[in-house]
């Protein structure tokens, strides 16, 4: 798996990096003009400031981009990751040919005493259990005492080296003992994949990485020469190549490290005496900082020292720990390549549409959960087979936050101009998010272990596996869609954020003016944590699957399974008889605080002062968003006391009974909702809705919409407050005080019958797998696809936003942004109000000279037409980039669309034969045209007093 990520990470990025040197070469040039035309400088803002001057301009913004910031075909990147596999897999089958050449190997057969060696391979393999021979070539220059095997799984070429064949004779053991070791990488199948992960590296080296370092050659010899200050990017990209090439290098090391200890486990298994592996140590360096500098080197050999590999030959401990470095690396590869796929993919989307994210971060969270699951789960069962403790995850979760936090600063998430997110704490999230999945992981692992009771143990780990992996797509999510931006400094304006809600749900604002301040402050904070439309089903999957252990009851002394396992382990033995604890006390639980959530709803709707009965299902008003509320606060505030009761009272699997127990409140108070929506009116004084009748209609839970979004970020907060009370009190509980005030947590007791205690589990797993997949299914179902109006976004971003602080900007600065804006549109806009004004003032004069009948002037029509046209265009177009030129670029927009009405008023007049009113209007017309014009000279005097102070 951790070969998968290796291949996955070195695709994506060559990917990306064809498109930044398609950019660079093509229109890289031109690209900057778009942030200097959007009154962008880059050498004072912050980067808040530039994403708000960016979005609040969004619409003309993107426009520019595709203009001069067009993306290659999309026909190209594939072509050309086509043509990296290709010659990565015509590599790939050229290695061995190479190796093997004539004039460096030669056949066995021509070797003296060659027949008698290869009886002894014949041995060897078999002892091995390889069927058959594979092909065996000598390169007697060798004088080392090894061998080497290259080639495929299934075309292996085994080659001995000269000092080998000589040590035969002297030593028969030591040589079947090499041979042992070279024939375990056949029969472990490790052989495709090792020269598969050097061609991989090789083709990245000289293929990908020469181009995309004369790329960024080029794009920072641009800047020198045309004044740019956006520096940021390239280098932040050089030092990106750098980090990725190291990366890349170490986690094929690691690859490689690991083939070895597997080899040499294997052969020892067979019979190969370890003591026959002739190699001379180095002694052990004296000092500690010698020895972490030894250990640091260690990383980027391919062969692990001889002091590890001979340990994990008697103690298979280490082969099965949770090591720091892959977690690490799995890590920042992961984010890395979640970052680059979505930039890779933006340029060909109108904007990363939820499909899109969803796919994305579906696939980085899959390899995390391969890798880092799988390893926990081989750690967790090799302790409980050998009865050692079980891992925690919380280290190994670090190390995989540290690598997350690592490859956000790399990817530049969070920043856009700077080197690092201005809001550097939000990194320490990661910290959070890497631990709570290992916990999590860890914990399931060690519960299905002792539990399941099949031939394989698969099952179970592949099932925990997806549902980990759903989860943490949930948070890549997040990130990406608002932990970014929020990295960057940005931040909801809260007058502007309760404006929108006022919007949205128009209602007497004035009467509920606390609850909406406290809307407006929660809503930005759980704003995003539903983005993907499995949100439902990954946080289902996070206490069903831990839940359904408990269905199988008491596992037997030996199982299936792990008498298969326990054969490939050391002093592995059969568990004990294993028992979950008691979970009656934490179902009970969940379920009084969800009876409570529906008791308090009810509440809700009684009081008067709420606000929250005659709700309107369809166009929204401001008492359904009460009832939201109110009912997302019930919710969760249910969840939260049925969490820590549990927690306190957990003394195992404190996680998972924890968000059982505050899932099942949260289960029951969501039923208590929907049952008083489907039944409102049937109860007097309970009036949810408006109109209310005392019918079925299960159609209100299809068109409330808000509803399923409220019941989501009741949920995924229910999933963050049961995580932290667990971490909380688990915490808690290690400091001695603590712990003797809280008392001792409850022990396991005796359950009742087995069909009593499944029953209920059963129908609990049942109806929320069904709730979950349904509610994922409505989503997936209304889900946009993509934008259409851009126009709404950013006016949405601009009533929610802060505004842009008006910071000083040098006279240069400036006169690159005026000339901008003049080069990539502005001019072109005001030449065409101008022509189109001289066809007008000709149409006037002419029918004034020539006295020509009414029924003439209806050839105004198409040229105030396109006037309109170009007040739109000007509408859509970046403001000017300086605050007195913006003052009268509005005022000129405004004019000509208005000469435009003024226009078709008066034709309408005409068409009519109102033509004292034609007449009027028809002279509104020209003098609206005529301030135009001055407006757009006055834009260009003031154009040419900016370039004049910057000395132009």
């Amino acid at each position: 798996m951790r070969f998968v990520l290796l291949a996955v990470l070195v695709l994506v990025t060559s990917g990306l990096m064809l498109l930044y040197m398609a950019f660079w070469w093509f229109s890289g040039a031109e690209s900057y003009k778009c942030d200097l035309a959007a009154g962008v400088d880059a050498d004072h803002m912050s980067d808040m400031e530039l994403l708000i001057t960016r979005s609040s301009q969004w619409v003309a913004y993107r426009n520019c981009q595709l203009v001069h910031a067009r993306p290659p075909s999309w026909w190209i990147p594939l072509l050309w990751l086509g043509l990296l596999a290709l010659v990565a897999v015509a590599l790939f089958l050229w290695l061995p040919v190479w190796k093997a050449r004539r004039g460096r190997v030669v056949e066995l057969a021509a070797v003296d005493g060659g027949h008698a060696v290869r009886d002894d391979l014949a041995e060897v393999a078999a002892r091995a259990g390889l069927e058959r021979l594979p092909r065996v070539v000598v390169d007697p220059s060798a004088l080392s005492v090894g061998a080497v095997v290259f080639g495929r799984n299934r075309r292996p070429v085994l080659c001995l080296y000269g000092g080998l064949l000589a040590l035969r004779a002297r030593d028969p053991g030591a040589f079947k003992a090499v041979l042992l070791h070279e024939f375990a990488h056949i029969r472990n199948g490790d052989v495709t994949l090792t020269y598969a992960t050097v061609a991989l590296w090789r083709v990245f080296l000289c293929l990908v990485a020469p181009p995309y370092l004369v790329g960024v050659g080029m794009y920072l010899y641009h800047q020198s020469g045309s004044g740019g200050s956006l520096w940021a990017v390239p280098v932040r990209s050089i030092i990106q190549f750098l980090a990725l090439v190291a990366l890349m290098y170490l986690a094929r090391s690691d690859v490689l490290r690991s083939r070895e200890i597997h080899a040499d486990r294997a052969a020892v298994r067979w019979g190969a005496d370890f003591g026959g592996w002739h190699v001379t140590e180095a002694p052990a360096p004296g000092g500690g900082a010698r020895r972490r500098l030894a250990s640091f080197a260690a990383l980027w050999r391919s062969h692990p020292r001889w002091e590890l590999r001979r340990g994990a030959l008697t103690d298979s401990g280490p082969v099965y720990a949770v090591p720091a470095l892959p977690m690490f690396l799995t890590g920042a590869a992961t984010v890395l390549i979640n970052s680059q796929l979505s930039l890779a993919l933006r340029p060909y989307l109108e904007l990363p549409a939820a499909p899109t994210s969803q796919a994305v971060a579906l696939a980085a969270a899959g390899l995390v959960a391969g890798v880092v699951g799988v390893t926990l789960w081989r750690a967790v069962i090799h302790a409980v087979l050998t009865g050692r403790r079980p891992p925690s995850g919380l280290r190994a979760g670090l190390w995989l936050g540290a690598g997350m936090a690592t490859g956000t600063l790399l990817s530049g998430q969070g920043t856009i101009e700077q080197f690092f997110p201005s809001r550097n704490a939000l990194l320490l999230l990661f910290l959070l998010g890497g631990p709570a999945f290992t916990w999590w992981t860890a914990q399931v692992a060690r519960l299905w272990v002792t539990a399941w009771r099949g031939r394989t143990i698969r099952v179970a780990l592949v099932v925990s596996l997806v549902a980990g992996g759903l989860a943490l797509a949930q948070w890549f999510g997040w990130w990406y869609g608002s932990g970014a931006p929020l990295a960057t400094g940005w931040w909801y304006d809260a007058e502007g954020m309760r404006q929108r809600l006022e919007q949205l749900y128009p209602g007497p604002a004035a009467d509920h003016a606390t609850m909406l301040s406290g809307i407006g402050v929660v809503f930005p904070l759980i704003l995003n944590t539903n983005a993907l439309p499995l949100s439902a089903v990954a946080v289902a999957g996070l206490w069903l699957v831990p839940l359904a252990a408990w269905i199988p009851g008491r596992a037997p002394a030996a199982t299936p399974w792990t008498r298969t396992a326990a054969a490939d382990i050391e002093g592995a033995a059969e568990p004990p008889a294993h028992r979950p604890p008691r979970l009656r006390g934490a179902l009970l639980t969940g379920l009084c605080c969800g009876l409570a959530a529906c008791a308090a709803v009810v509440t809700v709707l009684v009081l008067p002062g709420t606000g929250a009965s005659g709700a309107a299902t369809r166009g929204g008003s401001l008492q359904a968003l009460l009832f939201l509320a109110w009912t997302y606060l019930a919710l969760v505030a249910a969840a939260m006391t049925a969490a820590a009761i549990v927690s306190v009272r957990a003394r195992r699997y404190r996680l998972l009974v924890t968000l059982i127990a505050a899932h099942t409140a949260a289960l029951v108070g969501v039923a208590g909702v929907l049952v008083l929506l489907l039944s409102d009116g049937c109860v007097g004084g309970l009036r949810l809705l408006k109109p209310s009748s005392c019918a079925w209609q299960p159609a209100r839970l299809t068109f409330w919409l808000d509803l399923h979004i409220t019941l989501d970020f009741a949920l995924m907060t229910v999933t963050a407050v049961a995580i932290a009370v667990a971490a909380a009190v688990s915490a808690t509980r290690r400091v001695p005080v603590l712990r003797r005030r809280l008392g001792r947590a409850a022990g396991p007791r005796r359950d009742g019958p087995a069909a009593v205690r499944r029953g209920p589990l059963v129908a609990l797993c049942v109806v929320a797998l069904a709730a979950s997949g349904a509610e994922a299914a409505y989503r997936q179902d209304r889900m946009p696809r993509k934008v259409t109006d851009y126009r709404a976004v950013q006016d949405e971003f601009r009533q929610v936003s802060p505004r842009a602080g008006a910071g000083t900007v040098t006279p240069r600065t400036r006169a690159r942004q005026v000339d901008a804006w003049n080069e990539i549109g502005g001019k072109d806009l005001l030449d065409r109000f101008r022509r189109d004004r001289g066809r007008l003032l000709a149409i006037g004069r002419t029918f004034a000279r020539r006295k020509e009948p009414p029924s003439y002037l209806f050839r105004l029509r198409p040229v105030c037409e396109s006037i309109g046209r170009t007040a739109v265009d000007a509408g859509r177009y970046f403001g000017f980039p300086e605050a007195r030129g913006q003052l009268v670029w509005q005022r000129f927009v405004l004019d000509a669309a208005n000469s435009t009405l003024d226009c078709r008023a008066a034709l309408d007049h005409l068409r009519a034969a109102r033509y004292k009113q034609a007449g009027a209007a028809i002279g509104t017309t020209f003098q609206k045209a005529d301030r135009a014009y001055l407006r757009a000279e006055a834009i260009d005097a003031r154009t040419a007093e900016i370039r004049r102070a910057a000395g132009r």
